[in-house]
């Protein structure tokens, strides 16, 4: 009995040690991403505890962040881009590989040995060496096909790293917008403090009712809360913006960019050069021109299947006792006939996929040109409206505040109506930011559909 149990023991041991040494059981894909997800978070914390450790002036985090390095710093740690980066390796890497696969690797043939030639010695041994030719042209082919799968996924980086600089950019102009706009929604509010202040002066003098005091009273109320709203807006579009730049939502970070207020309006090019520009950098046009050279190029490859092509080269050497030697080499050849198979019908197939491939060519062209076109009328018509309100109400608020100033020297009016126009010119600089805003708004998706900096279609016009 001791001996079963000993025998037992050991087989227990043994699954055991078998079952330690096995592979771990391979998590689902969720369980994997929600794994993933709590290891990042888990760095993120420590990097924070870190950054937290540091003294005060050995701060991670930079003091002031412009727009360019927003989104240098964007797309240095963006992670979709470093997949898109990963997958663009991988297209690189399988064009050397399908290089590699038009050339089959040579065979080492031997003749089989008959058990009567050995006993009679009189054998027959031959030996070869046999080749797989490529087609003319499949080498080049596989090649361009290959090639396009590298163009389309640089084509959908370049559309990752687009999508990316957009939205940096205009997060980062919408915190300055916002900035600008709960500045002028402050101003109003404390005019009209002071319009509350003013009238409940009045009140206590009997020169006012509680009726106008309640107004204004609720007139400065509604407008210290209308700056609440801005605010947490800003809260929101700056955590977004630091976490894609990969800060701490919470660091205290200051956005340098010019007052947008007050600064004049883009210089355009014309519509043609930013018609050309967008050609030469939308991502989309990359993509379409890499499947109409695939498409191409697989109509190429189905052709050269229609003619006949030798299968293979046999070159080898016959040991015989009858041989003269050096006199045993031999050479073969197969030679393929497309009889049963004319590959007609991959040709067919090939020719509609460029033709498909070309329409689609065609239409992202004429896509592109009118997005851009539309995106460059509402740019000017924004840019329009801006400018008339510079012209017209910015003027007339100047001549305003200069007409008040008098009038309240000489003493023609008195404080409330002061405090009034004091309001109304604030309210025209929250309108004119308003405006201001859309303007950037509709500039950002003018910078969208170029396809970049807006800059860069300027040396096209000039040519």
């Amino acid at each position: 009995m001791a001996r079963v149990s000993g025998a037992r023991a050991l087989s227990c041991v043994a699954c055991v040690s078998l079952a330690a040494c096995a592979a771990p059981a391979r998590l689902e894909g969720p369980d994997r991403a929600v794994a993933l997800y709590r290891e990042a978070e888990a760095q993120a914390k420590a990097h924070a505890r870190a950054r937290a450790s540091l003294a005060p002036g050995r701060s991670a985090a930079p003091r002031a962040l412009s727009a360019d390095e927003a989104v240098a710093l964007a797309k240095q740690r963006s992670a979709t881009l470093a997949m898109m980066r990963a997958r663009e390796g991988t297209a690189r890497a399988r064009v050397a590989a399908d290089a590699a696969g038009t050339y089959r690797n040579p065979e080492l043939r031997v003749s089989q040995l008959r058990l009567d030639q050995l006993l009679d010695r009189v054998p027959r041994l031959a030996a070869g060496v046999r080749l797989h030719p490529p087609r003319p042209g499949e080498a080049g082919a596989t090649a361009d096909v290959a090639r396009a799968d590298v163009d389309v996924a640089r084509a959908e980086t370049r559309v990752a790293e687009l999508e990316l600089e957009a939205e940096v950019r205009w997060l980062f102009d919408d915190v300055l917008l916002i900035d600008a706009e709960i500045e002028g929604l402050e101003e109003v509010a404390a005019t009209r403090r002071r319009l509350a202040d003013e009238q409940k002066a009045l009140v206590r003098a009997a020169q006012g009712t509680a009726v106008q005091e309640a107004m204004a009273a609720l007139s400065a109320a509604v407008a210290t809360e209308d700056s609440a709203e801005p605010r947490a807006r800003r809260e929101v579009a700056l955590a977004a913006l630091l976490e894609r730049v990969g800060l701490d939502p919470g660091a205290p970070v200051r956005l340098v960019g010019e007052p947008l207020g007050t600064a004049p309006l883009a210089v355009l090019p014309p519509e043609d050069a930013l018609i050309e520009a967008a050609l030469r950098s939308r991502p989309e046009i990359a993509m379409a021109a890499a499947e109409l050279d695939a498409a191409t190029a697989e109509g190429a490859l189905a052709r050269t299947l229609r003619w006949p092509w030798l299968s293979f080269i046999e070159l080898g050497y016959e040991f015989t006792p009858a041989t003269r030697d050096p006199l045993g080499w031999t050479l073969e050849a197969g030679l393929e006939l497309p009889l049963f198979d004319t590959h007609g019908s991959a040709v067919e197939a090939a020719d509609a996929q460029a033709i498909a491939a070309q329409r689609t060519f065609t239409a992202e062209v004429q896509r592109i040109a009118r997005e851009v076109r539309d995106r460059l009328r509402e740019v000017r018509a924004a840019g329009a409206l801006v400018e008339e309100f510079r012209a017209r109400a910015l003027p007339a608020a100047e001549r305003a505040g200069v007409e008040v100033a008098r009038a309240l020297e000489s003493r023609q009016i008195d404080a409330l109506e002061a405090l009034s126009l004091d309001e109304r010119r604030a309210a025209a600089r929250v309108k004119l930011l308003r405006l201001v805003r859309a303007y950037r708004t509709a500039l950002a998706e003018l910078r969208t559909a170029v396809g970049g900096n807006l800059a860069a279609a300027v040396p096209a016009a000039r040519r």
